[in-house]
This record gives C-alpha cells, structure tokens and sequence, in this order.
C-alpha cells in the first residue's frame, strides 16, 4: 500500500492508502496550507503550529478542538480545523473562515477576514495596513466583489482550484442536509453562520458577480438568496460552479400545452 508523507503547521505524518486517497489528501493539505499562509501574513510569524485543545466548554457540553495557530509578541491568531467525514484526513478548513485574534494581555478578542481586513464589532470591515495587505488573491477577491463590470467566468489561476471549487460545495452542501427541504434559507443557520450569507460567499468565492448570482436566482423564481428553499441550494451551487449549467437552465422552457 502507498504511503504519503505531509504537513500541517509543526505536524508531520505518514498516511497509508490507495493513490487516489493520498491525492486527496494532499489536495486537503494545500488547502490547509493557503490557511496557514494567511496566519502568517496576519501574525507575521514565520510558524504555525498545530494545537489540539481538550475539553471545552460549549452549549452542548465539553468538545475538543484541533486548531492552527500563529503568535506575535501580544496576540494569537486562530484557524480552527473542522472535522469531517468527506475527506481521508477527516478535518479542513472552512474557505471563508476568519482568523480569530486574542490579545493575550487584555483579553480582548476580534477577527481578520480571508481577505485580511480586520472585522470591528459590529461586524463591518476595515482597511488592512500596509503590512496586512492583501495577497494578489485575496485581492482579486475583493475587486470582484466590489466591480459591477467584473467577469462571470470562475477565480482565475491565482484563486481557488476546481477541486477547491468542488470540495467547498460538498462541505457547504453536507452542513445543509440536516434541514428540511422545504424550510426558507434566510431561516437557516448552519453551524458557521446563516446559511444566506454561505451561499453569498461561495459564489464570491467562485468568482462570481452580483449579476451572475441574480441570473441563478431568477432560474430558481426568487429575487433573493433569503427566499431560496434549502432543497434549492444544491441546484444553486452547481450553477454557480459551472456557467453551462446555469445556461442549460435558463434555456429551459416548460411547455405551456402539457396537460400538467
């Protein structure tokens, strides 16, 4: 049997699979690995390590936790690593997670953006420092999000992977499952936020525009994501992945003159 060797933070091991389970493995780990990246860039420490806190305490009772983490001399920078079934390493890092920051010697906590903007209070973003400027990446991001005229077509080669594509869709789409088809997704919360706002997110994530978005909506009958049903969603995803899917279902007339 293949074995595989990897990474992830200080944490080197060896995985023992089929060549297809070590390709996905280390897909996950360059995932992995472009979270670790911007906890560098956020902390400007050149390590991250891996830490594995025990028993804390949430509502449902006491839980573990594998986190990233990175340090500066007053403020930890935080990933966690979220646990799942869908991939042989069992954990990833969710593609629109903020850094969790903790000031050590006040106790005072906030967040940083993927896109590197530190997060105020009341939620709402501000400029990042020169020194916390934004990767040609997480740039392009926010240029696509901000441009009417920006391109529909999927994140360039600096932006994520069709794998990566892929893979957010099928974790997005596993946290939605439990939820009754019928329920409204401004209704919904999955365990990382509304479910409206996950879905916003992939498609920023996909590169996609505000007028592109609307299109899928208007195949699905809403004018907005809030008024789309959880058992529209993994339609939603999928023409937001591929274009050729969404202008099959826009070309897509039913016939008036059936008798149903």
């Amino acid at each position: 049997m293949p074995t595989g060797h990897f990474t992830i933070g200080d944490l080197s091991f060896s995985f023992e699979g089929s060549l297809k389970e070590l390709a996905h493995c280390q897909e996950i780990v360059r995932e992995i690995e472009r979270a670790e990246h911007r906890l560098r860039r956020a902390s400007g420490a050149d390590q991250v390590v891996v830490i594995y806190d025990q028993d804390l305490e949430g509502e449902r009772g006491t839980f573990d936790k594998m986190r990233l983490r990175a340090y500066d001399d007053e403020h930890n920078y935080t990933l966690d690593l979220g646990v799942t079934d869908t991939n042989p390493l069992g954990v990833y890092v969710g593609y629109d997670q903020n850094i969790e920051v903790y000031n050590r010697d006040t106790g005072e906590t906030g967040q940083i953006s993927p896109e590197g903007d530190q997060i105020e209070a009341d939620g709402a973003e501000s400029e990042a420092s020169p020194q916390d400027e934004p990767t040609a990446r997480g740039a392009d991001s926010s240029r696509q999000r901000s441009a009417s005229a920006a391109s529909a077509a999927p994140a360039s080669s600096e932006g994520p992977s069709q794998t990566e594509i892929d893979r957010a869709a099928e974790v997005l789409l596993n946290r939605v499952r439990r939820h009754p088809s019928e329920q409204r997704v401004g209704n919904t919360t999955i365990p990382d936020g509304p479910l409206g706002e996950k879905v916003v997110g992939f498609a920023t994530y996909c590169g996609r525009n505000e007028g592109y978005l609307s299109r899928v909506l208007d195949v699905e009958g809403v004018a907005a994501v809030d008024e789309l049903t959880v058992g529209q969603v993994s339609g939603v995803l999928a023409m937001i992945k591929d274009e050729e899917t969404l202008r099959q279902n826009e070309s897509f007339e039913p016939d008036n003159d059936l008798p149903f």
